[in-house]
C-alpha cells in the first residue's frame, strides 16, 4: 500500500466520522457504528479506484453520507409549515406525597427528621 492510498484511506475516513457522529448522538449501538463507518470507507475506497461506474455509485455513496442528518419528522413538519415538535423523553418518577408504609392511624411528624431533604416550610396558622 503506497503512501497516496494511506491519504486517500486517511481522507475518507475524516469524511466519515461526521455522520458517524450523528449516529453515535442518535443512540445507535457500538456494532452498527462500526459496520457503517467501515462499509462507507469500502465504498469510497470502491468509487476512488473504480472510475467507469462511479457515475453511478457516487450518488449512492452522498445518499449514505447524507442520510444521517436527515430526520423525517422534521423534513415533513417543514414541508406542512409547522415547526418540528420536539423529542421528549420523561425522567425518572419522582414521589412527592406522603409515604404509604406507615400505620393509617400513625401522626404526622411535626420536625423534619433525617430522612426528610429540602427546605423547611413555615407553618401557617
Amino acid at each position: 500500500m503506497g503512501f497516496g492510498t494511506l491519504v486517500l484511506v486517511a481522507a475518507i475516513a475524516l469524511l466519515v466520522l461526521l455522520p458517524t457522529r450523528r449516529l453515535y448522538l442518535a443512540g445507535w449501538s457500538e456494532g452498527a457504528l462500526a459496520a457503517y463507518f467501515l462499509a462507507l470507507i469500502a465504498f469510497g475506497l470502491l468509487v476512488a479506484e473504480l472510475r467507469s461506474p462511479a457515475r453511478y455509485l457516487v450518488p449512492i455513496l452522498v445518499v449514505a453520507y447524507v442520510a444521517p442528518f436527515v430526520t423525517f419528522r422534521a423534513g415533513v413538519a417543514r414541508i406542512v409549515g409547522r415547526p418540528p415538535s420536539p423529542v421528549v423523553r420523561p425522567g425518572p418518577i419522582r414521589r412527592v406525597g406522603p409515604s404509604d408504609q406507615g400505620s393509617a392511624d400513625a401522626e404526622e411528624p411535626t420536625e423534619p427528621t433525617a430522612r426528610t431533604s429540602g427546605p423547611r416550610r413555615a407553618d401557617r396558622s
